[in-house]
C-alpha cells in the first residue's frame, strides 16, 4: 500500500494507547532539599524553616533496595521516595547524592493533586 508510507518509505502504523487507570492531575512543587549531614545522615531541609529532620543514609539504601524503612516509601513506579507520606524526592537524585557523597543534594517536593 503506497499510501501508508512516509517520505523515507517507512510504514506508517497508527495506534492508540488507552490508560487503564485514570489518574488525577498531579503537580509537584519544590519546597526544599535533602543534604548530606556530617555524621552520615541525610538532612531534610524545608525552605524557610531549615532542617526539619534527619534520616540515616542506611534507611534510604534499604528503600532503594525494596526493603522497609520507617517513614520512607518507594512509589509504585519506583521513581520516587515518599518521606513521612508528605514529601517526595526523585530516586535518581538520591542515588546520585549517596554515590557522590557529600557533594550532591536532592530536591524535596510536595505533591498536590488537582
Amino acid at each position: 500500500m503506497p499510501g501508508n508510507r512516509d517520505e523515507c518509505g517507512c510504514n506508517l502504523m497508527k495506534f492508540v494507547i488507552t490508560s487503564e487507570r485514570p489518574r488525577p492531575s498531579v503537580r509537584y512543587e519544590k519546597v526544599g532539599r535533602l543534604r548530606p549531614g556530617e555524621t552520615g545522615v541525610i538532612e531534610v531541609i524545608l525552605d524557610g524553616h531549615g532542617v526539619i529532620r534527619t534520616i540515616p543514609t542506611g534507611d534510604f539504601v534499604l528503600v532503594l533496595n525494596g526493603l522497609f524503612a520507617l517513614d520512607l516509601e518507594l512509589s509504585e513506579s519506583g521513581n520516587r521516595i515518599v518521606i513521612s507520606g508528605k514529601y517526595t524526592v526523585l530516586v535518581k537524585q538520591v542515588r546520585g547524592m549517596i554515590r557522590d557523597w557529600p557533594k550532591k543534594k536532592a530536591a524535596l517536593f510536595i505533591r498536590e493533586e488537582r
